[in-house]
């Protein structure tokens, strides 16, 4: 509520699975409970993993969800990248892709509300159609995650926007922003070339203050995706491997410092929207209600 009456534009609910002692609520119960709770937010899914579901169940799941929410989802996608899940799920890193873009494929269909057919190396579907389509048309906004020019491209060609996640450092994220305009530019397919961003934020008063909170659990969050795996060699440099300085790949420092960096990355590339998770959280209710209230009162007006 805190957040929803601060002007905060979307709520945002990630995915993993069988990952003690991290906590993964799965996103779409829990946006459904949360859906009556945030006013006008959006409701986004970052990041289902795809290639991990069958394409029928995501196309019913998020179709449900838009009613719920009358028609507030926006459906955040990604390939995945945990060999301890692939293999839970019956599938592995090489057939990821087929899986997704399949996935893609199929769920437009069903949307559009004709009976599919489809026979794809991965999924079969006979004579299937929905018996109700989402409240947006044709579809919620499909946002897909990247982290490497192959994921580029497919957000170029197959979805509504480019989600650049929290990991890479700003010099890749450059790197990463300006291959999508370049893709986009490319096919020329009428993709409204929508850039969007998750990037971990450290806020507080003093810049001093925000880097010093954050360190330990930016290290926190460099040994969870280590131990997930998450670095592959087609994805960029993700900072695993070594110590990286805060500044580097996060969002950290004062209000003014936060909307500096911000600033800075929608005018070279025209950002279209960012998540912050923010690694400064602080314990207690009180104590991140004052935080949101910080970020609201002091940050968000200067990108306005």
């Amino acid at each position: 509520h805190v957040a929803r009456d601060a002007g905060f534009a979307s709520v945002t609910v990630p995915q993993h699975w069988v990952s003690h002692p991290t906590v993964w609520p799965q996103p779409f119960p829990m946006l459904a409970r949360l859906a009556p709770e945030t006013g006008d937010m959006r409701l986004m899914t970052g990041i289902l993993l795809l290639p991990l579901h069958n394409p029928l169940q995501i196309a019913e799941d998020a179709a449900t969800l838009d009613h719920i929410s009358k028609g507030r989802l926006t459906l955040g996608v990604g390939i995945g990248y945990r060999e301890k899940e692939l293999e839970a799920f019956g599938t592995n890193r090489r057939d990821r892709v087929g899986r997704f873009e399949e996935s893609i494929t199929i769920m437009k269909r069903l949307w559009s509300g004709e009976e599919v057919t489809f026979n794809g190396k991965h999924w079969q579907v006979n004579q299937a159609k929905m018996a109700f389509t989402p409240v947006q048309k044709p579809h919620p906004p499909i946002w897909m995650a990247a982290q490497s020019t192959g994921a580029i491209r497919r957000a170029a060609s197959l979805g509504d926007a480019c989600l650049i996640g929290p990991q890479p450092s700003w010099e890749d994220f450059r790197f990463l922003a300006k291959s999508y305009r370049e893709e986009v530019a490319k096919l020329g397919n009428g993709s409204s070339g929508f850039l969007a961003a998750n990037r971990s934020l450290a806020v507080a008063r003093d810049r001093e203050t925000a880097i010093t909170e954050a360190r330990a659990a930016g290290e926190a969050k460099a040994g969870m995706d280590s131990s997930f795996n998450m670095q592959e060699s087609t994805t960029v440099d993700l900072g695993l491997g070594s110590s990286r300085e805060l500044g580097d790949w996060a969002i950290a420092g004062s209000p003014e410092d936060c909307a500096e960096t911000i600033l800075r990355q929608h005018e070279e590339f025209g950002l279209d929207y960012i998540g912050f998770a923010c690694l400064n959280m602080p314990k207690g209710l009180a104590a991140r209600f004052e935080y949101l209230q910080l970020i609201s009162e002091e940050l968000l007006p200067r990108l306005r």
